[in-house]
C-alpha cells in the first residue's frame, strides 16, 4: 500500500499489510442456528395489541388476520351451527341466478291479510295488481313467485296470474316481542322480514311496477332504496327513510336480523317508524351490512304535491329514460287512478304510467 505524498514527505513508503483470512462455516449448521434464534425471538418478543375486527362488508372477513392472543379458537374447530328455527310454511332458499350472485332467484308478495266474513270469498284481485305481478314476471324472470296469503283473492285477473304463482298460506302474527300488531299493514311489515330472513329473494309490494331487471343488485346481501322526504328543506341524503316496499336480501342477512330485533321497541301508534325510519337509522349505524340506493332507483316520482296526478294525466315523465328499476305507484294515494285501469284505458290514454305498463 502506498501512502499519499503529504503523509510520506515526498518519499515512497511501503507498509506491508497482513492478508485477510476468511472464516468458513458449514452451511446447514449455520442455517439451523439462525432458525433457532428466530424461534426464540418470537417466543420472547412483546405481544402486539389486539386489533378489533371491523369488516368493510359482510363478505370481506377473510382479509382480516386473527388476534395473536394464545386463547383464540381456530374457526375450523367450531361445532356446526344449530338448525335454523324456520317457520314451517316458509320455503327453503332457492339458488341465485348465477354462482356469483348471492340473492335467491325468487320474488315474494304478501296479500289478503284482511279478515273475511264467514261464508264470503276473498276480494277480487284488481287489474293494477295483476299488472304489477306481470311486470315482475316479465322483467325479473324469477324461478318462483311466492304469494303469501291468509285469504286468496278471486276474479278474472287472479285466474290469469295465479298459474304463475307458488301459493303459501301464511301464519299471520298478532304480536312481536310482546308488542301487539293490530293493523294488517304492520302484520305485513313483519311477515316480509320473516320471508327475507328465512327464504331470501326479492320482496315487492303489490303496487310495485318493475321496469327493468334487478340483476346488478343481486351481488350484495341486502339492498334498500331511499324514500325522499316531502320537505324541500331536506337534502337528498337526508331522506324520509328507507322504504320497505322493495327488499332485496339473502337468507340470514345481518341487516334483516337487526331490523327484526328492532321491533322490541315497536309502537303501532307511530305509523311508518319501523318500516321506513328505523331501517335508515340501522343503515347509518351499520353501513357495511346494507347497499342503499337513491330515491331515484325505486320510489320516483314521489307521492306528494301533484306528482301522482302528473304520472297518470300527463306524459312528460319517461320511465324508460330515467334508468330506474321500478316505480312505486303509492297505492293508497293513487287509488282514484289505479282502480279505473283497464286494458282499454291503457291503450287509449297516453300518459307516463300507461306507456310504462303497456309492455
Amino acid at each position: 500500500m502506498v501512502l499519499p505524498l503529504w503523509m510520506r514527505g515526498g518519499k515512497a513508503i511501503s507498509i506491508p499489510l497482513t492478508r485477510h483470512h476468511i472464516l468458513q462455516l458449514p452451511l446447514f449448521p449455520t442455517l439451523l442456528f439462525f432458525f433457532g434464534l428466530f424461534i426464540l425471538y418470537n417466543q420472547i418478543r412483546p405481544t402486539p395489541p389486539y386489533r378489533p375486527y371491523h369488516p368493510s362488508s359482510p363478505l370481506s372477513s377473510k382479509q382480516y388476520a386473527l388476534s395473536s392472543s394464545p386463547f383464540v379458537v381456530d374457526p375450523s374447530l367450531f361445532l356446526p351451527p344449530p338448525p335454523i328455527n324456520k317457520p314451517d310454511y316458509l320455503p327453503d332458499p332457492l339458488p341465485p341466478k348465477n354462482p356469483k350472485m348471492v340473492i335467491p332467484n325468487s320474488v315474494h308478495y304478501i296479500y289478503g291479510l284482511k279478515d273475511v266474513k264467514d261464508g264470503e270469498r276473498g276480494e277480487e284481485l284488481p287489474y293494477y295488481a295483476y299488472l304489477a305481478m306481470r311486470s315482475a314476471l316479465i322483467n325479473l324472470k324469477p324461478e318462483k313467485m311466492y304469494f303469501h296469503y291468509k285469504h286468496l283473492p278471486t276474479g278474472p285477473w287472479w285466474d290469469l296470474i295465479s298459474p304463475h304463482l307458488t301459493l303459501i298460506r301464511t301464519e299471520v302474527p298478532d304480536q312481536i316481542y310482546g308488542k301487539p300488531l293490530n293493523h294488517f299493514a304492520h302484520k305485513a311489515d313483519v311477515l316480509r322480514l320473516l320471508a327475507m330472513k328465512y327464504s331470501g329473494g326479492i320482496y315487492l309490494d303489490i303496487d310495485i311496477y318493475v321496469i327493468k331487471p334487478f340483476d346488478d343488485l343481486l351481488y350484495f346481501p341486502s339492498t334498500l332504496g331511499m324514500e325522499a322526504s316531502p320537505d324541500s328543506r331536506r337534502s337528498a341524503l337526508d331522506p324520509e327513510g328507507l322504504c320497505n316496499a322493495i327488499i332485496i336480501s339473502t337468507p340470514q342477512s345481518p341487516f334483516i336480523d337487526r331490523w327484526l330485533a328492532s321491533y322490541e321497541t315497536f309502537d303501532g301508534g307511530v305509523w311508518a317508524h319501523h318500516s321506513v325510519v328505523k331501517p335508515w337509522e340501522l343503515a347509518r349505524a351499520h353501513p357495511e351490512e346494507i347497499q342503499v340506493l337513491s330515491e331515484r332507483a325505486f320510489f320516483w316520482p314521489m307521492w306528494h304535491g301533484e306528482e301522482v296526478q302528473k304520472v297518470h294525466e300527463e306524459g312528460e315523465f319517461d320511465f324508460d329514460k330515467t334508468g330506474q328499476y321500478a316505480y312505486h305507484a303509492w297505492e293508497s294515494l293513487a287509488m282514484g287512478y289505479l282502480s279505473k285501469l283497464s286494458p282499454r284505458s291503457i291503450r287509449e290514454n297516453d300518459n307516463s304510467f300507461n306507456r310504462m305498463v303497456k309492455k
